[in-house]
């Protein structure tokens, strides 16, 4: 049998594995400075924390949000191109957008992030335009969006879309 005294060492050493355990697996699963458990796949491609952008054809008046059913990522020249961001905290007065080739992160972008877009809803970042004014502008192709609340920042939203080229035939009817 076991002193009193080697049972509460022992007792101890179990107590400082255990913390030691949470600690390590707090370390491995991150956190924040309150303690705060951080989600390790956040929304967003990027990783970073940005927030996916939804892409459409029509804002739904009530969110200001796409409507559900006009989602899609593909635009010809004869759609709306809608997207919008929906925002949990205060709405930016403006927003910068960079437009990119997907997948080629070192060419230039089709659209530097340099010119304000003002917003002026207060639930949600939107913008409508049509395909055919970004197909004149960037050709056709994917396409990823990045949108910053400060241009020398993180981007704060994020996602891809495509844009198909015009039929070059014309149709006829007989």
């Amino acid at each position: 049998m076991r002193s009193p005294q080697k049972r509460w060492a022992w007792g101890l050493v179990g107590v400082a594995l255990l913390i030691g355990g949470a600690v390590l697996a707090f370390q491995l699963l991150g956190g924040d400075d309150d303690g705060t458990l951080l989600d390790p796949s956040p929304p967003g491609s990027s990783g970073s924390g940005t927030v996916a952008i939804t892409f459409g054809t029509a804002l739904d008046p009530a969110t200001n949000e796409v409507a559900a059913d006009a989602r899609t990522d593909r635009f010809s020249e004869s759609d709306a191109f809608v997207y919008s961001v929906p925002v949990a905290g205060t709405v930016p007065d403006a927003v910068y957008v960079e437009v990119r080739l997907a997948g080629d992160v070192s060419a230039a972008p089709v659209q530097d992030p340099v010119r304000p877009q003002p917003v002026t809803t207060t639930n949600a970042i939107s913008f409508s335009v049509t395909a055919a004014a970004l197909l004149a502008d960037f050709g056709a192709g994917q396409f990823r969006m990045l949108i910053y609340a400060d241009p020398t920042a993180e981007p704060i939203a994020e996602g891809t879309f495509t844009l198909i080229e015009p039929d070059a035939t014309p149709t006829s009817s007989p």
